[in-house]
Order: C-alpha cells, then structure tokens, then sequence
C-alpha cells in the first residue's frame, strides 16, 4: 500500500480571485474548472479550492496552520512572486536546515516554499 499525494481541499469566498492569483501570481495551471471548484497544479503540486454550498455560515477563509511547499531554487521563486503576493516571511535560511519564505494567498492562506540546504557547504 502506498500513498500517492496529497491534495488539501481548501474553501474560498471568491473561486475566480483564487485562480486569477494561483496563475497570475504563483504560475498554477487550472486542471478542472467547475462553477464551485477548481484544481490548480505546479510541477508536482496540486491545490484544489470549493466554494462551500451547504455551509451557511461560511464567510471566510480560515487555516489553523500553513501549507509548507518543498521546490528546487526557490530563490528564483521568490523573485518572481515577492512583489505579486503579501509577504508573512521574507526568505531566509532557518535553523531547521531549509530556506524558505512564507506568503498569504488571496483567501489568507499562509503557503511556505522552501528549500532544503542540508546537504549545502557551510
């Protein structure tokens, strides 16, 4: 037995300012489009995002934690996304050995890329 991926489900207010930001700022692709759902995938990734209909007390986007993206040079990632986001964390080496910055998307979502540098020349 073995898993495959994993693909968080996450809950929007707004699906077309979701996908406008994953593809405009992120470089996400729409897999499959529906009226209340969308897939958007990068390179191995994929998030997919619902408008809930059967939750009448859903006003706004909420996560207890963050979403930590594993990437190659992810310096050149932050390059191109540092200006078309808003910052959590600007991009630095951590102690727990990765270099990564963190980010909001447009629902509040904080989104992590990061690197590993464990095995880089000190």
């Amino acid at each position: 037995m073995k898993i495959q991926e994993i693909s968080p489900i996450l809950w929007t207010t707004n699906l077309d300012e979701t996908i406008k930001f994953y593809t405009e700022a992120l470089g996400f692709t729409a897999q499959s489009n529906f009226p209340h759902f969308v897939s958007l995938s990068k390179d191995d990734t994929r998030l997919m995002f619902v408008v809930p209909q059967e939750e009448p007390d859903f006003h706004q986007s909420v996560l207890t934690g963050s979403i930590y993206i594993f990437m190659e040079n992810v310096d050149a990632f932050w390059e191109l996304v540092k200006d078309k986001a808003t910052i959590k964390d600007p991009i630095a080496d951590r102690a727990y050995l990765m270099r990564d910055f963190a980010i909001l998307d447009n629902n509040g979502y904080e989104l992590v890329f990061g690197e590993d540098i464990s095995g880089r020349p000190k």
